[in-house]
């Protein structure tokens, strides 16, 4: 009896020592791939440590910013920004008036005392995000709309490409994020390829804010501190 019950003892050592030691799933950093095992299976590199890009996705859960989708109506074309104010570069002019678009997320301007919203629409075979003035919309319940704020940080290493909306479906900026910055964080949104972060840092060869979503597993150091 005694040789039974050491038996199943030692098999249940066993079992807990080969159950990895983190269970959730996590980004590889090298070729993106979710996984649930400590190494890739694609590409062979190792679970990332917390203070390393590629964090376990769990831990992300609670930090989806809450969209309104609220549909607006154009009074004219809308001229837009990558921020809310007209310190962010300028990602073009889409639309017309009597136009119906999405809105996201709304944003005060204290500079200039205005609300610019945060906009999802296509125009001319391109997809995107942008920010335009509330004053260019002739119907919108700006009441339904959440106002945005910093959800995080995060730090680029190197220097990446970034979209205008969270996916690759969305229009490619030209001018890429550049390496070595430290960003806040104003988004999370996984629309299918995985998680994108809209991310907010100074541009200094633009000598601008800029805004652009880049994949989350490009970046690292990140700390979130709550939801819209």
């Amino acid at each position: 009896m005694k040789k039974l019950c050491c038996a199943a003892l030692t098999l249940m050592l066993l079992t807990l020592l080969c159950v990895p030691a983190l269970a959730d799933t996590w980004y590889c950093p090298q070729c993106g791939r979710l996984n649930d095992s400590n190494f890739c299976p694609s590409c062979g590199t190792a679970r990332p440590t917390s203070s390393s890009s590629g964090y376990p996705s769990s831990s992300y859960s609670s930090y989806y910013p809450q969209y309104a989708y609220v549909t607006g109506v154009t009074n004219q074309k809308l001229a837009t920004r990558t921020g809310p104010s007209t310190k962010y570069d300028e990602p073009g002019t889409y639309l017309s008036a009597n136009s119906h678009v999405t809105v996201l997320s709304k944003a005060y301007d204290t500079g200039n005392g205005i609300w610019w919203v945060q906009v999802d629409m296509s125009s001319n075979g391109a997809h995107v995000r942008a920010y335009t003035g509330q004053k260019r919309f002739s119907s919108l319940n700006m009441s339904a709309v959440p106002e945005e704020h910093v959800i995080g940080s995060c730090y680029v290493s190197s220097s990446r490409t970034g979209y205008y909306g969270p996916s690759s479906s969305y229009k490619r900026i030209s001018r890429q994020v550049p390496g070595g910055i430290f960003c806040d964080i104003y988004g999370r949104e996984d629309l299918g390829e995985g998680a994108y972060v809209q991310i907010e840092f100074f541009d200094s060869g633009l000598n601008r804010m800029r805004r652009a979503w880049i994949p989350e597993w490009y970046v690292s150091d990140c700390v979130f501190f709550g939801s819209y």
